[in-house]
């Protein structure tokens, strides 16, 4: 299976996987989510955050598989299949981060912040905004579907400002002569926050609890060797390493036995 070892730490289904979605990489669409043990859920919300998207889950797999591919314990990444294809020198600096509007892009003024990009690993969301009337507009988010409808004043050509529904310190106002629509879809892809940093989620990591803790580390080959790069090794890329491999084997046991 191509990307095997990444495939497996993301363990979502393959036609889940969207090709435009950021810092995607190649999934076999053909993959099944494998149910994982509670104890195993408990070391993924720990690297992953709480309630990752798509976009948090690629971001964390973009830090975790360069980690493993740092130090000679990438062969164990190599030896599930060595057909990988994210080893390339995109960054993720080169995003640009930020909101999108689908158009009459001038229109619109935001102030702010979403508040994404934090310990529940989401990076994305999404609105649809309407004009009801020449006062009155509708914003839904795209992903709880709640809907708030707001009546402004338009002074000067401008709307008071509104809140985007489900992020009460994100707020839009518009400039009425420069629209050309009455619907506007909006996105936003948040920056990465320190919460969603590697060495932070290694913290997270190490305060599982004893059941998770052995679930993770079985006492038996390969686990006791992935036990002591995490324990023991004084360098950052070796422990995580050790941590990270312990849930791909772990999960690819279950995937065949299953």
């Amino acid at each position: 299976m191509p990307n095997m070892g990444r495939t497996l730490l993301r363990n979502r289904n393959g036609s889940a996987q969207q090709s435009s979605a950021f810092a995607a990489e190649y999934v076999p669409p053909y993959y099944r989510t494998v149910t994982e043990s509670s104890g195993l859920l408990t070391v993924r919300r720990a690297l992953f955050g709480s309630d990752p998207d798509e976009a948090g889950l690629n971001y964390a797999l973009w830090q975790y598989m360069r980690i493993l591919h740092s130090t000679e314990y990438g062969d164990w990444i190599t030896a599930l299949d060595p057909r990988i294809t994210y080893r390339g020198n995109r960054s993720m600096l080169d995003t640009a981060y930020g909101v999108s509007v689908s158009r009459d892009s001038s229109a619109f003024q935001f102030h702010g912040d979403p508040n994404l990009g934090g310990a529940d690993g989401r990076l994305t969301t999404s609105w649809t905004i309407e004009q009801l009337t020449l006062s009155t507009y509708r914003i839904m988010n795209m992903r709880t579907r709640r809907v708030e409808t707001y009546s402004v004043s338009v002074v000067d050509g401008f709307t008071d400002f509104m809140a985007m529904t489900g992020h009460t310190d994100y707020k839009v106002r518009i400039q009425t002569d420069l629209i050309t629509e009455s619907t506007w879809s909006v996105n936003y892809l948040s920056e990465p926050k320190a919460p969603m940093d590697a060495v932070n989620r290694a913290a997270q990591a190490s305060n599982i609890g004893a059941e998770a803790y052995s679930e993770l580390f079985p006492s038996s080959a390969p686990y006791k060797l992935f036990k002591q790069l995490w324990e023991q090794h004084s360098l950052f890329p070796y422990k995580m390493s050790g941590y990270l491999l312990a849930l791909i084997y772990r999960i690819e046991e279950l995937r065949v036995a299953g």
